[in-house]
């Protein structure tokens, strides 16, 4: 099977020995812990993609090959060449045919710096030439927000009470409680995959549910009273543990190993979901987050809603902001819509 140059490097590092040179075994280091020290699986796997994406474009620049790159990487890069390598991310086209928007191209220039902060700390290059590079002004278009009415429209579009089978019944309800959590509470697509009724309480009075953000943040959201109602529905009628809330199971309602659907599972319901009830804008699992937090600015400062769904920083809030005049404020509670 082939490997891709981030993955062979740190098979490199597990193969490691006595024979190697002492300068070897401290650049196998730095890439040990660049690559494998995060805690988020997404986010080591950003990591890894963004440092092949980048020895491949070093490939097709200088003709050399992967490995050997890869082995030489702190002495072959200049601050002229990160402003290069930024210049040509900015040029770039994504899948769907849009240039890669600002955040991307700052995501692969900072995982690029994190790992020259390893090479640094261990003394393989002098400075970081990636420190403080950024898209500057680039931009696309940003992440989409659903209008209310289409807010309402997707969320309320599984409707469980007509099933005519436990399975059809079971389905429904699941795509319901998922659809409802993304647009109207804006938690992240890994959080909502990755949520256990476990995770269901009880605070001051309110049901809440509680997820592991980024950062290893713990966060609380209080709960809608009807998807609480919804979630206590599928957990009495279909779930026995205290397990996963969104599993995919079979046609027969059964699920086969308890473990978590997939992240594309989850913006595949989404998206099913959307062009039945006749959304023709791009939809996904990160719309939801942008509709619930466009919608929440509407009734409370932008203080309050960073707060609330667990951002670095009032600046990443504005990012998402749709709106442009917020007069009205209240307290913030991400449940606009009807569902």
């Amino acid at each position: 099977m082939f490997d891709t140059p981030a993955n062979a490097i740190l098979k490199r590092c597990s193969n490691a020995g006595q024979e190697d040179s002492d300068a070897v075994l401290n650049l196998l280091a730095a890439y040990k812990c660049a690559l494998t020290s995060h805690e988020s699986p997404n986010t080591r796997l950003a990591k890894l993609r963004d440092l092949d994406f980048y020895v491949h474009y070093l490939s097709d620049f200088t003709g050399r090959i992967p490995m050997d790159i890869m082995l030489n990487l702190p002495g072959i890069v200049s601050r002229a060449g990160a402003i290069s390598y930024r210049d040509y991310l900015r040029s770039c086209f994504s899948n769907r045919g849009k240039p890669y928007a600002g955040s991307s191209v700052n995501r692969r220039l900072s995982n690029l710096s994190s790992l020259w902060k390893e090479f640094v700390a261990a003394s393989l290059c002098p400075t970081n030439p990636w420190r403080g590079l950024r898209a500057d002004d680039h931009r696309c278009d940003p992440t989409p927000a659903l209008s209310l009415e289409d807010q309402s429209r997707l969320i309320s579009a599984p409707g469980f009470e007509s099933a005519t089978n436990a399975y059809q019944r079971r389905r429904l309800l699941r795509d319901k409680i998922l659809l409802a959590l993304l647009f109207m509470h804006g938690i992240r697509r890994e959080e909502a995959r990755l949520l256990k009724f476990s995770d269901i309480g009880t605070n001051q009075g309110y049901h809440v549910f509680t997820v592991k953000a980024k950062r290893g943040q713990v966060v609380q959201f209080r709960l809608h009273p009807k998807v609480f109602f919804y979630l206590e529905v599928y957990r009495r009628e279909f779930m026995s543990d205290d397990g996963y809330i969104f599993r995919g199971f079979a046609h027969n309602g059964n699920s086969k190993t308890g473990a978590p659907m997939s992240a594309q599972t989850i913006n595949y319901i989404v998206k099913w979901w959307a062009k039945k009830v006749g959304i023709k804008q791009r939809v996904s699992a990160h719309v939801g987050r942008a509709t619930a937090i466009t919608h929440a600015l509407r009734h409370a400062p932008i203080q309050v809603v960073s707060r609330a769904i667990s951002h670095a920083s009032i600046e990443t809030t504005a990012r998402y902001d749709r709106t442009k005049n917020r007069l009205e404020k209240g307290i913030c509670t991400l449940q606009d819509c009807e569902v």
